[in-house]
């Protein structure tokens, strides 16, 4: 890769070239040619420059989008595993002889309650 002090010297030495030669030139590409490339070259380079910041910014971005995805994917199996337990009909059941509470009764809301807390907390 040419570093932008040798471009500059190339540029240097093709303008000082092109200024006293200019016309006739033994080269395959005349010195103006040249300086057009490296123009060209100095462009494609500075627009690598803000490629690879843009890069850099879309992959933070990217990977802060996927941590935040992976927290709701969990957040949504615990309020499946939690609606799962009071929608199933056995935990409403009285236990054997009618005494005590139903797993839903004893709980009182406390999953729910928990799982709300889980989510007041992440905001």
């Amino acid at each position: 890769m040419l570093t932008p002090e040798r471009i500059e010297e190339i540029k240097r030495d093709a303008q000082e070239e092109a200024e006293t030669i200019y016309g006739n030139c033994s080269a395959n590409i005349t010195n103006i040619e040249l300086l057009k490339l490296l123009a060209a070259l100095e462009e494609s380079q500075q627009q690598r420059d803000v490629a690879q910041a843009n890069y850099k910014t879309y992959y933070a971005e990217a990977t802060e989008v996927s941590k935040r995805l992976a927290e709701a994917q969990q957040t949504i199996a615990r309020q499946r595993e939690v609606l799962g337990f009071y929608a199933n009909q056995e935990h409403w059941e009285l236990p054997s002889f009618g005494r005590g509470q139903s797993k839903v009764t004893s709980d009182r809301g406390s999953k729910a309650r928990e799982l709300l807390k889980e989510g007041s907390d992440k905001v």
